[in-house]
């Protein structure tokens, strides 16, 4: 008499299916966040760069460094709503801003947008983590927690270093970054982190 064919699967061979389907998602999902993380530090990079080669053509272009960099107590600056008013108006570098002619009910769709049009862009440049932080500024909403930060070459003498105000914790070996600007973002921790997520230098 002949043994009727099995139809289906056993509860072993489902089991170790579904293992090997977990493992597989596993690698997956944590290549997938790795790679997303390596693409948020690539961004904060060359955002880092562009605001350097933007002050590096400020002042080969002016020939003096922004009032509002120069009255400043201490040389760490942030690239905020001022800082970013400055080489936006200049052209050098493409941020937002709200327009100041327009009235409080206008102010959300007067925002000067940028070339990739994103409506997060307010006052600053783009956070590459994305936990920005945002209260009601003098026109609509600033934003409170600048992750990019730098320093400028007031000394002109082709390095930026402590004598211009860079800080010695995050500043390379020989305490010198070569150029007019040296330029970096904080990490997701903010300010008070050990180290900085990106730099251009």
């Amino acid at each position: 008499m002949k043994q009727a064919s099995r139809a289906g699967f056993t509860m072993i061979e489902l089991l170790a299916v579904i293992v090997i389907l977990g493992v597989l998602s596993t690698l997956t999902i944590g290549g997938y966040a790795a790679f997303m993380e390596k693409a948020r530090q690539k961004n904060a990079a060359d955002l880092c760069e562009q605001v350097k080669v933007a002050w590096t053509n400020y002042h080969r272009d002016l020939g003096f460094w922004p009032e509002e960099y120069r009255i400043a107590s201490s040389g760490v600056k942030e690239m905020d709503t001022d800082m970013c008013l400055v080489l936006g108006k200049a052209g050098l570098l493409d941020v937002l801003y709200i327009d100041e002619s327009a009235s409080d009910s206008r102010s959300q769709t007067a925002l000067r947008r940028n070339r990739d049009n994103d409506a997060e862009l307010k006052y600053g440049l783009l956070d590459p983590i994305g936990t920005r932080r945002f209260q009601k500024g003098r026109s609509g909403t600033d934003v409170t927690e600048h992750r990019f930060q730098f320093v400028l070459d007031v000394n002109e003498d082709g390095v930026v270093d402590a004598s211009d105000g860079l800080p010695a914790a995050i500043a390379p070996a020989n305490g010198k970054v070569r150029g007019d600007a040296a330029v970096w973002c904080w990490p997701e921790e903010g300010k008070g982190a050990k180290e900085t997520y990106a730099k251009s230098w």
